[in-house]
């Protein structure tokens, strides 16, 4: 196991090195044993640095790459860099977009919204189609003319009853002196004025939805 493991690595490790590398499934002790015995056998090639002994398989010498072999891998090496940076730039563009087409709204919303837009547009033509048949009659300059005289009239109406109301509480109050109570007069005035509103109110109503005159 241990020889068979550092020829495929081909490259030095120690006794705890091998035996971590393995997860222990060779312990470090055994581990040492069995280095120390591929080495004085010639199986492996034995480096001691100070306390620590490290083991290799042997090289061959002539298994050594040439020049132009280094080079060539030297060349391979760059191009790979290179094609790592354009690989990286591009995978950052991919990014980008699918960052923006994940924000874009999904087919299913689309059908939803336009689910919604038909049904408005079905609803506004539902509204039109009475103006197109010519079901509702438009309202002339005239009539829209003689309305609007007819509010002005109305408002004169109750600027006029609002004074008369005014000079009306000031002459009670002058006359009475004291013994009124000005709070409960200027509500039973209030109650007076709300009536003229509702009087001119419904005068528009009978005149504008009805066609009635009111004397």
């Amino acid at each position: 196991m241990i020889l068979d493991y550092l020829q495929k690595q081909n490259r030095p490790y120690s006794a705890t090195d091998i035996s971590a590398n393995l997860h222990n499934a060779v312990t470090k002790a055994n581990a040492a044993k069995l280095l120390k015995e591929l080495g004085d056998n010639g199986d492996l090639a034995v480096c001691v640095s100070g306390k620590q002994t490290v083991y290799h398989t042997p090289q061959d010498p002539d298994d050594f790459a040439s020049p132009e072999e280094i080079a060539d891998m030297k060349a391979s090496v760059e191009g790979m860099k290179e094609r790592t940076s354009t690989l990286k730039a591009e995978l950052k563009s991919l990014q980008v977009t699918l960052q923006k087409l994940r924000s874009m709204p999904t087919a299913d919303d689309l059908k939803s919204e336009v689910g919604t837009l038909r049904q408005e547009v079905t609803d506004l033509r539902s509204r039109l189609e009475p103006l197109r048949s010519g079901d509702v009659k438009p309202i002339s300059a005239e009539e829209k003319q003689k309305v609007q005289m007819e509010v002005k009239k109305m408002q004169g109406l109750w600027i006029t009853r609002k004074r008369w109301s005014k000079e009306f509480f000031e002459a009670v109050t002058d006359g009475m002196g004291g013994d009124v109570n000005p709070k409960d007069l200027k509500l039973s005035l209030a109650f007076c004025d709300l009536r003229s509103r509702f009087f001119a109110r419904g005068f528009l109503f009978h005149y504008i939805c009805l066609g009635v005159d009111v004397p």
